[in-house]
């Protein structure tokens, strides 16, 4: 999924990116209906307790030329703002 982040926190081996779906087919949705003003926000959780979830992040991050961070902190931080893609696996879904 494409999307902008808003934001990313990392809290008790948790980390959660959140962002705006500013993937095509939404954006030719929205221009279809007219839907000013309603962004679809996503949300993404990691747990780092899990070794696949560990060695998707670490990747991404990599990709994402976060290496020079010093901490996983500032790696996450330093994603806010960018868009970048993040598979749907880890989505947190809407009910």
């Amino acid at each position: 999924m494409t999307i902008e982040i808003t934001s990313a926190t990392m809290q008790h081996g948790i980390i959660t990116i959140t962002g705006i779906d500013v993937s095509e087919e939404n954006l030719q949705r929205m221009e279809r209906v007219r839907d000013d003003g309603f962004e679809r926000e996503l949300e993404f959780l990691f747990d780092t307790k899990e070794k696949r979830a560990v060695e998707y992040i670490y990747k991404w991050l990599k990709r994402r030329k976060s290496k020079e961070a010093s901490t996983w902190g500032e790696a996450v931080s330093s994603t806010v703002g960018r868009i970048t893609t993040i598979s749907a696996k880890y989505r947190v879904c809407d009910n």
